[in-house]
């Protein structure tokens, strides 16, 4: 049996489908944070990532979200 000639797209491939995984998880995570999460749920950890870049990413309002990273909870649960 003959060795296997490679082309570079074969070594590309890899890099390809780690890249179409990325988007698909980050397009699932979007459609995610808008339907199944309410307006009166807590801020989640992707509005928090954009709202540092002024996306909306969520259900919430930008500012919403800034105001809510502002704040501070101790460890009785109070906020100041």
């Amino acid at each position: 049996m003959p060795k296997q000639q490679f082309e570079v797209i074969d070594y590309a491939a890899p890099l390809f489908v780690g890249a179409a995984f990325a988007i698909v998880v980050f397009l699932l995570t979007f459609v995610i944070n808008f339907a199944f999460i309410g307006r009166t749920d807590e801020v989640t950890a992707f509005e928090k990532l954009g709202a540092r870049y002024n996306l909306r990413v969520g259900p919430h309002r930008v500012s919403l979200v800034k105001s809510a990273m502002e704040k501070h909870v101790d460890e009785d649960g109070h906020e100041y």
